[in-house]
């Protein structure tokens, strides 16, 4: 009950239309680049732009605004005590509202994967091509709903600060410091992805800059993903009972 009403708000038309028309451009972009090109040089070009501006921004950032919004639209709307009053374990709660973050962030990231998997796969012929990127998704989802949840509960400007951790630790800090690498969201999607996906020499070029010292391998990143789930459902739990108005 509580993730479909979280999930229904999460996907509101005007933030799924809004997010689509972000992390759907890369459509437009296949569109443009696909007259004159062969079908493998199409097919390259829609892996380097997954990597380099779907995985490196469009997808982080939409599921960052989304999982921010779960917890974070309750507080500031001053809704969050109704939430509390329901008469079930906190952790209960926690794991419903990041479970309906990442379903709400999956199905409005897919929308633009879809997007581009048409216009790829009717160019190219090869219609298991998004089929690499749809696991990303999920993988980028749950991740980003396990971080970015209770960051909305406790801050006020919680998708500013993402989008500051996006840009500082993935974009910077991940480049330079070889240590942090493994724990890089978005160098765990990029591994699902690269484990699944058909690369030319090229692409292998441009994945194994992202990757660093991570090795692709979407089992792990699946595992990493429900490890950060479980940590954020045990710490958003706390963080709902310290908030708590009523006595359990």
């Amino acid at each position: 009950m509580i993730t479909h009403s979280v999930t229904d708000r999460l996907l509101g038309l005007r933030r799924s239309i809004g997010l689509f028309l972000l992390t759907g451009s890369i459509a437009p972009i296949l569109l443009v680049l696909a007259p004159g090109r062969s079908d493998e040089q199409v097919a390259a070009s829609y892996n380097d732009i997954t990597v380099g501006l779907g995985m490196s921004i469009l997808f982080p950032v939409a599921a960052l605004i989304v999982s921010t919004a779960a917890l974070g639209e309750e507080r500031k709307a001053h809704t969050l005590p109704f939430l509390l009053l329901k008469p079930v374990p906190r952790w209960v709660i926690a794991l419903a509202v990041v479970t309906a973050a990442a379903l709400a962030s999956f199905l409005i990231l897919e929308v633009g994967v879809l997007a581009s998997w048409i216009v790829a796969g009717a160019v190219t012929g090869e219609w298991s091509i998004g089929t690499a990127t749809t696991v990303a998704v999920a993988v980028q989802s749950v991740a980003s709903a396990a971080l970015f949840v209770p960051l909305g509960l406790v801050l006020g400007r919680a998708a500013l600060v993402g989008l500051g951790y996006l840009m500082i630790w993935e974009l910077i800090l991940g480049d330079v410091i070889e240590g942090i690498q493994a724990s890089s969201i978005q160098r765990i999607v990029v591994s699902a992805w690269a484990d699944l996906a058909k690369l030319t020499p090229d692409n292998l070029d441009t994945v194994n800059e992202v990757l660093g010292r991570v090795e692709p391998g979407v089992g792990g990143a699946f595992a990493k993903a429900a490890a950060l789930a479980i940590i954020s459902i045990t710490v958003t739990g706390f963080l709902l009972r310290r908030r708590d108005l009523v006595p359990e």
